[in-house]
């Protein structure tokens, strides 16, 4: 494999660092193949991760998060469709758009391949310049079309909205956890939108990192813009990951402040009436929901409590979750 992203957890590294070039992941039995499409890739600007083996296409996506996926068809005692689908079913993975290579190219693979979910569909042989371009057209429609956020990478309120309606539709039992960072504005006036930006990512690098070390399948995480971020996850997993969330982010977020501004723990700023206004260092707030099968109407209904909880524990200091232990209501609208 080539070189990627690989870098230490959210504690130990400022989230400046996470600046990258597009990193493409090429899988193909054909080392030639292989060869050629890193070449070409790498001289348009991209970071290259390559693997020969369809059957470590899916950790190897996991490990390096790469901006696009390049699949073969064929690929031993695998395909291209197998690990597509694998692919699509990892909230790690699910939104990373993949195009098909392949010398396959009759019509009805085509429109298989392009209805069964894949971003687009390039034929072998090609041509390097027009290889390039529709994957950088893939990449930018695919954050369009799927509403990502455009500073983590994770999913927007459409596809949040879609994943919660998904799930009480199928009358699922799961917890809806929504982190919030307090104190979050006035860290922004202080240092600048840039640095304040770096805050966000350090917790959405902290969110995907403790669900992937508590993994489950049923995990979902997404961006709903600003400071504040969804996650669904079983209500066993509930506690556990708002505990790591929350002790993590108080010791990544330290490094985010000036020494003189760390050392005294808060931020000094002047009001328009003169006096000096101490704000503390920020820290998350975090309200759990478990959404009981029946119990609400709508993901919009979901959201409106879980809101509601977060905002009981934003009244407290310091980093902290509260889980809703309301009884179950009938149904919420």
């Amino acid at each position: 494999m080539t070189i990627a992203r690989k870098l230490g957890s959210a504690s130990q590294r400022p989230q400046s660092a996470l600046t990258h070039r597009e990193i493409a992941l090429i899988v193909d039995d054909d080392e030639q193949v292989l060869r050629l499409v890193k070449r070409v890739l790498e001289r348009a600007g991209f970071e290259c991760v390559t693997v020969n083996d369809g059957r470590a296409a899916h950790n190897t996506a996991v490990e390096w998060r790469p901006d696009i996926i390049l699949l073969d068809l064929m690929l031993g005692d695998t395909t291209g469709d197998q690990i597509m689908a694998e692919l699509r079913e990892d909230f790690r993975t699910r939104l990373i758009p993949v195009v098909f290579l392949t010398v396959r190219d009759s019509l009805k693979d085509k429109v298989e391949h392009l209805l069964s979910g894949a971003d687009d569909y390039v034929t072998k042989p090609f041509i390097p310049e027009e290889l390039v371009a529709r994957l950088r057209a893939v990449m930018t429609r695919s954050t369009t079309a799927r509403g990502l956020s455009p500073l983590t990478g994770m999913s927007g309120n459409s596809d949040i909205l879609r994943e919660i309606s998904r799930r009480l539709a199928q009358h699922e039992r799961f917890a809806v956890l929504y982190p919030d960072i307090d104190s979050f504005k006035s860290y922004n006036d202080h240092y600048g939108f840039l640095r304040g930006d770096d805050v966000i990512k350090t917790l959405a690098t902290i969110i995907l990192e403790v669900l992937e070390e508590n993994h489950s399948s049923s995990h979902f995480a997404g961006h709903v813009g600003g400071d504040d971020f969804v996650i669904l996850t079983e209500p066993s997993l509930a506690e556990t990951v708002a505990t790591e969330i929350t002790k993590r982010f108080d010791v990544a977020i330290p490094a985010l402040y000036d020494p003189s501004d760390r050392d005294r723990g808060w931020i000094e700023s002047e009001e328009r009436n003169g006096n000096i206004l101490k704000t503390p260092v920020v820290s998350v707030s975090i309200g759990i929901v478990i959404a009981e099968p029946g119990s609400y109407g709508s993901a919009a209904a979901v959201a409106a409590r879980a809101s509601e909880v977060k905002g009981v524990a934003k009244r407290m200091p310091g980093s902290k979750w509260v889980l809703d232990r309301r009884r179950a209501p009938e149904r919420y609208s």
